[in-house]
């Protein structure tokens, strides 16, 4: 078989894949099937790999796992841990009392004994009426800050949102946590450009920390019409987003190198300067907008949540989850920009997406379903070959998955319980695994801290 491409697909446009059978394959010779078919029993057979293809496991053994610290928080559906300031944050579910929950760790990464600070996001009065809630929670990695996106409950039938009323609505917070109390010290990410009214979305940054990739953005296309992005706001070493004029060219999006990282105390610096540079942009009528770079693909994301789960594997390569499974986008591929792939069994809206940092393998889980895990090999960001799949029997599986880049393992949250699968060293699936029960009939949300070496799960109650 051969790969065939659109000729006539325009820069920009999704990658239609599909296989062409060739002259040779539409009526091939006795001799030649029969050749085949022996050259394909022989490497079937010498090939462990293709023999491993389908893994499907009848019982997983229960193992403690020591470095999993459960962490009462109720309604839980996003998880981050700061280790620079010893926080862990958690957003809850749509309609709770409150949006997040800060639990403090002690010098080992345990929780500090007491009630965490609530904190309640601000909306403005227009949308009032609409309850608002987390999309996703993101902590940096080498200064105190807390990266929040959130949305507002989405109006009956899908109606869209009136820009007038969402004009003042800041999907992005950003919050200070290098003291007792959290502090917000910037919100942003306001207008058309930001779609209002969504109950789920990606949310991620860069491994450099210069791009924070967010979830449903829009832009009008050459019909004056709103259609769906993907991209990211581009970040200073300060952790805050990066301003320009409003007639600075387009962002470009090859690679650069990352500029040197700053202290905690350069960082505040940096970002009280910057912060006071805003305002007076503002006073002299000269506003200072978002550096951020917008790409549409009205194919594969044609309406929000766009997408489900970003998983940038550099700043060339990101894969994401779609509706129908993953997308990969190669930014220095003129040709085959996006290319998307249909899971099977095909359950819509249900998969996340994971990027291992060192091999090329992607996975990629279908929640609330079978227990069922694929992975994908890749090139350069460009998919590869067909899926390896595991399914552990009874269990149904509720996070993003997360590679243990140093076991080889893979953690995942599932019915009441954490699963832990082992991989190989290219990352393949290894016919084990391990899981360890814990208090939460739907573990939505699961965190790793490098420094504290623990994997941090909210649980509804102790045992």
């Amino acid at each position: 078989m051969r790969y065939q491409n659109n000729p006539k697909r325009k820069r920009g446009r999704t990658l239609h894949a599909a296989w062409i059978p060739s002259p040779v394959e539409r009526s091939p010779s006795l001799t030649l099937r029969v050749t085949c078919a022996a050259l394909f029993c022989v490497f079937f057979a010498a090939n462990p790999a293709f023999a491993q293809r389908e893994i499907r496991l009848r019982t997983v053994p229960e193992t403690p796992l020591p470095f999993v610290t459960t962490v009462v928080a109720p309604a839980a559906r996003h998880v981050a841990v700061n280790d620079v300031a010893g926080v862990l944050a958690v957003g809850h579910r749509p309609k709770s009392p409150a949006q997040v929950s800060l639990f403090r760790l002690d010098a080992q990464g345990q929780i500090v004994p007491g009630d965490p600070v609530m904190i309640t996001l601000p909306k403005p009065a227009a949308l009032s009426a609409r309850p608002n809630h987390v999309l996703g929670l993101l902590c940096h990695p080498r200064l105190p800050l807390l990266y929040v996106w959130q949305d507002v409950e989405p109006l009956p039938d899908d109606k869209p949102t009136d820009p007038a009323v969402s004009a003042e609505f800041d999907h992005l917070l950003i919050y200070g946590l290098d003291e007792p109390q959290p502090k917000l010290i910037f919100a942003g990410a306001r207008g058309t450009d930001f779609s209002c009214g969504a109950l789920a979305g990606g949310f991620s940054l860069n491994p450099a920390v210069t791009r924070l990739y967010v979830p449903n953005m829009q832009q009008l296309d050459r019909t004056k019409k709103l259609v769906t992005t993907i991209g990211w706001l581009l970040l200073d070493p300060d952790g805050l987003p990066a301003f320009a004029p409003p007639n600075s060219p387009p962002e470009d999006v090859k690679p650069i190198a990352p500029p040197p990282p700053l202290d905690p105390a350069a960082a505040n610096a940096a970002r009280i300067a910057k912060l006071a540079a805003i305002e007076q942009s503002k006073a002299a009528g000269q506003p200072l907008v978002l550096r951020k770079y917008m790409e549409a693909t009205t194919y594969s994301f044609a309406s929000v949540p766009a997408p489900y789960s970003y998983a940038p594997f550099n700043d060339d390569a990101i894969f994401l989850a779609g509706h129908s499974g993953p997308v990969s986008w190669v930014l220095s591929d003129r040709l085959g920009r996006y290319c998307y792939f249909y899971i099977q069994p095909y359950v819509a809206y249900r998969y996340r997406v994971a990027v291992h940092p060192t091999v090329p393998s992607i996975y990629i889980a279908t929640l609330v379903y079978d227990g069922r895990i694929n992975r994908m090999e890749h090139a350069d960001g460009q998919l590869t070959l067909a899926p390896q799949t595991m399914t552990n029997d009874n269990f149904v599986y509720y996070s993003t998955p997360l590679v243990f880049e140093k076991t080889n393992q893979l953690a995942i949250g599932a019915n009441g319980r954490i699963c832990l699968i082992d991989l190989d060293a290219e990352g393949k699936f290894k016919p084990s695994a391990v899981q360890m029960t814990v208090n939460n009939p739907t573990v939505e949300a699961i965190a790793w801290s490098p420094k504290f070496g623990k994997l941090y799960v909210p649980v509804e109650k102790m045992p």
